[in-house]
């Protein structure tokens, strides 16, 4: 919101973006935004884009009290911070320096979800409880239907035969039967799911594409060495991702006795996964399978989609800014 204090009120104009306001501004209005103090600034707020001719009357109405306050229709729309463009790191096959993979906006910046995720997971567990637990009924515990002492005349409380709940050994009321605790939800929230998870991942700088997960050997010492040297941080558990229908041979085996390690394909993936690891690392092709199959508009990962670094720098440069 843009507001300046007028006497003991705040006059408030528009939602804008206070990055996108200055960013502006100094293009439009350069001898103005270097006069602007930590107290103005402080009243600029940020969210969406404006207009370069409508920047100079709303400054000078910052810098001057007596100057009349500027009407500003600003329509505010949602920029994430998320680039379109992700750099690709050398893990195996054929790796490109200063290489760009194109991430698909309606997949990789998707608006975040707290509740479609609670869902996901919530659903993902029901469906792994096996629902075996299992208890006799008093008719079912072992032992005679006879009635254990006559109705009346001994003075003690009532009771039936020995399977009855109040008894040691007998049988239990309302226990626990074989059933099923899966639960139904639609395809639809499921993968929106997906994307909201992924798009966490990514805006938290947690996601890195690499041209191929296929190891070339079953030594889990080299894959480890090898992720350490992606980075550090990815002891505290990584999601490797394919694309392909099954996942290597040798890259399971080098990766079994690494337990902060877990594989799984692109059809596997739940949004369980993808959150109970804190970093994913994704092949190719398996961004090419979540944005042909979980987008409206099939995009191809082909040589066009892949830019070199220098030249889909400013577009980078200005979505991470």
């Amino acid at each position: 919101m843009l507001a300046k204090r007028v006497g003991s009120r705040i006059t408030c104009l528009s939602h804008v973006g206070r990055a996108a306001l200055f960013r502006t501004a100094s293009t439009v209005a350069p001898g103005l935004k270097p006069s602007l103090g930590p107290q103005i600034t402080s009243k600029v707020k940020v969210h969406g884009e404006v207009d370069p001719k409508l920047v100079k009357p709303v400054l000078q109405w910052l810098l001057d009290d007596a100057a009349p306050m500027p009407f500003i229709p600003v329509e505010a729309k949602f920029e994430s911070k998320a680039p379109s463009w992700l750099p690709i790191k050398a893990f195996c096959g054929a790796f490109t320096k200063d290489k760009l993979v194109h991430l698909d906006p309606s997949i990789f910046n998707h608006p975040i979800r707290q509740d479609i995720l609670h869902a996901c997971i919530t659903w993902y567990r029901d469906g792994l409880r096996r629902g075996t637990a299992s208890t006799k009924t008093r008719y079912e515990v072992n032992g005679s239907g006879r009635k254990l002492r006559p109705q009346k005349g001994s003075g003690r409380a009532r009771l039936g035969d020995r399977g009855s709940p109040m008894l040691r050994g007998g049988g239990r009321a309302f226990g626990p039967k074989p059933r099923d605790f899966s639960t139904e939800l639609p395809r639809k929230v499921r993968q929106m799911g997906l994307k909201v998870a992924l798009s966490s991942k990514l805006r938290a700088r947690r996601l890195t594409v690499v041209p191929s997960v296929t190891w070339p050997n079953a030594k889990t010492k080299w894959i480890a060495g090898r992720l350490k040297g992606l980075g550090r941080e990815f002891q505290k558990g990584c999601l490797l991702v394919t694309g392909s229908d099954s996942l290597p041979p040798k890259l399971v085996r080098a990766t079994s006795n690494l337990s902060w390690v877990t594989c799984k394909t692109a059809k596997e993936v739940q949004v369980w996964d993808l959150l109970a690891r804190p970093y994913v690392i994704m092949s190719l092709d398996a961004i090419q399978w979540f944005q042909k199959n979980l987008s409206s508009a099939n995009h191809e990962l082909s040589e066009d989609r892949q830019l070199p670094a220098n030249a889909a720098k400013a577009t980078v440069s200005a979505q991470t800014s």
